[in-house]
């Protein structure tokens, strides 16, 4: 049994390998009753998606741009919009998983047959394609369907905090995992990067410190609760070690030309 699923999964492997030679997955242009909303005011073009009879499906802050997708169920077409959250930069048509939509069979989205059988194949043997939006894609590897599959293969390693397998040596992939990293810490700035903490155990953040004046930072962490236990100078930075003994973290702050660069989590034992 064990020997037949490993069959399939090589059989499978090779048609996505053959498939993914294939043309190209990109982004077209708006549909025309959509071009005028090019270099308009944002809001105004957001509110005239939704009375022209589109449904937004996700917004993405990236590269200082705002990457809205919409959809319209009549005519099966996905929308990326691109604005500087102060007018439209570009309305282009992308396929239609980008609106989080199966690509219809009839459709010429932009997505050629071998693209839709190489994700479906590579589904079945562990590999989720096309987990990140055009956006973040296109731009370098939009070019054909292998260097998409290698980045979206990093974007969710990185995303899911795999560790980094690029045995392609693929630089498709290792774009893809810093992507995916990226995308990671996006959503996940809620948390506080200043300690190692997990369950009921408490911590006080210091995120917000960096690059505040030394004396102000200071004045901050100690009122905090933490305690300077010692510093030193090197070079042209000095590292002062902090010690919050309610929440035992134990911190590192560096600081260059008078203010705080990084502060860096140590173990308890540096500072007890």
């Amino acid at each position: 049994m064990r020997e037949s699923q490993s069959f399939v999964r090589r059989t499978i492997a090779v048609g996505v390998a053959f498939t993914l030679a294939c043309g190209p997955v990109m982004a077209g242009p708006a549909p025309g009753d959509l071009a005028d909303l090019n270099y308009q005011s944002a809001e105004w073009a957001r509110e005239q998606m939704g009375l022209r009879g589109y449904t937004l499906i996700q917004s993405d802050w990236h590269n200082n741009r705002s990457w809205s997708y919409w959809w319209q169920q009549s005519s099966k077409t996905c929308i990326r919009m691109q604005d500087d959250d102060r007018k439209v930069l570009a309305v282009a048509t992308t396929v239609a998983m980008d609106c989080n939509q199966k690509e219809p069979a009839d459709k010429d989205s932009g997505m050629s047959t071998g693209a839709a059988v190489a994700i479906g194949a590579a589904a079945l043997i562990g590999i989720a394609l096309l987990a990140s939006k055009s956006h973040q894609r296109d731009e370098k590897h939009g070019q054909d369907e292998r260097s998409t599959a290698e980045f979206e293969r990093g974007y969710r390693d990185g995303l899911h905090h795999e560790r980094y397998h690029n045995y392609q040596n693929s630089s498709a992939y290792s774009d893809g995992y810093n992507t995916g990293q990226r995308k990671r810490d996006e959503e996940t700035r809620y948390r506080s990067n200043s300690g190692y903490h997990s369950g009921y155990q408490s911590y006080v953040s210091l995120d917000d410190l960096i690059g505040v004046n030394a004396a102000s930072a200071d004045s901050q962490l100690r009122a905090r609760g933490f305690t300077d236990t010692g510093g030193y100078k090197r070079d042209d930075k000095s590292f002062v070690t902090w010690w919050n003994v309610n929440t035992r973290q134990c911190v590192q702050s560096v600081t260059k030309e008078g203010r705080i660069k990084r502060i860096e989590n140590l173990t308890a034992g540096n500072c007890t």
